[in-house]
């Protein structure tokens, strides 16, 4: 039977309103990354350096379209009026018109196109490298969430244990099989491990929110990535970046040894006079020619901060390169320590887990105490739980190397 709500003076099925409701909520929970790619895209458009970098683009855009063109600047029109209305007012006037249209100095229109073009290249490579950086974020807050998923799965498993441990013993208690104590320390052992897997639930969570604001999806399965070889250091958009820096800072500096003065400007003149009242008005045309002159004091800055940036970029080159050599090695170094340490937890937690059988057996047999049993649990547990820790620093250390050679997912 359809039940009816009230609402706002209206009635409704109910039926309608829980359908709206839950679709209300579907629609509000952030839609899963099916890929670490599309995770690494989704952060990329929520990244709020993107909007700086593409106007960076812009401008290098802006500044190659200026060099194309047929003049340095904008012509300029100029306007004379003469008159002796306030002196000897016999009709003396005069109209003049002037347009200037200013030149490019030798070479610098195509050293203009030049520097535009090294700066494109270089913003596209410097928005290369940061969405690299950006991958590793992205990289590191998917295992993150990894982790925290195999703890508290390995939580929610010890609490099951502990918590069927506690219900055996209690009803043993009541037959007369077992102490009071004995279910007391079982009992205690259960909450124990219950404030441990919230402990665990709380940071799976902190950690998807950290995905999620990252960007703006759920987490997807973690998976891990290929192994591709080291790619030519080359290809490193970091690399790439430092030297196309270099290569703009010298375009540049050229285009500044160019520009040593003010652009010439070349001007066409049109005047119309009379000397008198009454006479004929004569009209004259003439060019003019404007040529500024190189001021040394003027230039010497200009070719200082340049030289200075190219000295700036080709250090920024060299660090650029012992920071990608140093993050290849260390990602080498942290991936076979993963790798021994997987195989060290393996071997561990077989044995734990071998010995918790055992002592379960003696404990059935009436051989040992609870707290004997109790101690081998908690043991093996911690076992296993190294073991799924070394388990996704494997997958970690493999994203890190990925990242180190400059490869995006």
């Amino acid at each position: 039977m359809a039940r009816w709500t009230m609402t706002g003076g209206r009635f409704f099925r109910t039926g309608a309103l829980a359908g709206a409701a839950v679709a209300a909520c579907l629609l509000a929970l952030p839609a899963g990354a099916q890929t670490l790619r599309d995770a690494v895209e989704g952060a990329w458009r929520l990244n709020p350096e993107v909007k700086s970098l593409e106007a960076r683009r812009s401008v290098a855009a802006a500044q190659r379209g200026a060099g194309e063109s047929l003049v340095p600047a904008a012509p300029a029109v100029t306007l004379r009026h003469t008159t002796d209305y306030l002196s000897r007012n016999v009709g003396r006037r005069e109209y003049e018109a002037e347009v200037g249209v200013p030149l490019w100095l030798p070479g610098q229109g195509t050293a203009t196109v030049r520097a535009a073009d090294a700066l494109l290249a270089r913003t596209d490579a410097e928005i290369a490298a940061r969405q690299l950086a950006i991958a590793g974020e992205v990289r590191t807050a998917l295992w993150q969430v990894s982790l925290a998923e195999r703890r508290a799965e390995l939580a929610r498993q010890r609490l099951k244990v502990a918590r069927q441990l506690e219900a055996d013993t209690q009803r043993t208690a009541r037959a007369g099989e077992a102490s009071e104590a004995d279910y007391q320390l079982a009992r205690a052992e259960a909450l124990s491990v219950a404030t441990d897997f919230r402990d665990e639930e709380l940071a799976l969570n902190e950690a998807r929110q950290v995905f999620r604001t990252l960007t703006g999806m759920a987490p997807p399965k973690a998976a891990p990535e290929p192994d591709i070889g080291q790619p030519p250091l080359q290809q490193h958009p970091s690399l790439l970046a430092a030297q196309l820096g270099i290569r703009s800072a010298q375009a540049q500096r050229q285009l500044v040894d160019l520009t040593t003065r003010d652009n010439p400007e070349v001007g066409l003149m049109a005047r119309r006079e009379r000397d008198a009242r009454g006479e004929r008005y004569d009209t004259i045309m003439g060019v003019s020619v404007r040529i500024p002159f190189s001021v040394d004091a003027v230039n010497a800055p200009k070719r200082a901060e340049a030289m200075s940036e190219v000295v700036r970029a080709e250090a920024e080159q060299a660090n650029a390169a012992r920071m990608v050599e140093s993050d290849i090695q260390q990602a080498r170094l942290a991936q076979q320590a993963a790798t021994e340490r997987l195989a060290i937890a393996r071997d561990r937690a077989a044995a734990l887990r071998a010995r918790l059988s055992n002592v379960e057996r003696a404990r059935r047999g009436g051989e040992i105490s609870l707290v004997e049993y109790v101690r081998a649990q908690e043991a093996a547990f911690e076992a296993d739980l190294a073991r799924a820790t070394a388990e996704v620093q494997v997958g970690a250390a493999r994203a890190r190397l990925n990242q180190s050679f400059g490869v995006l997912p």
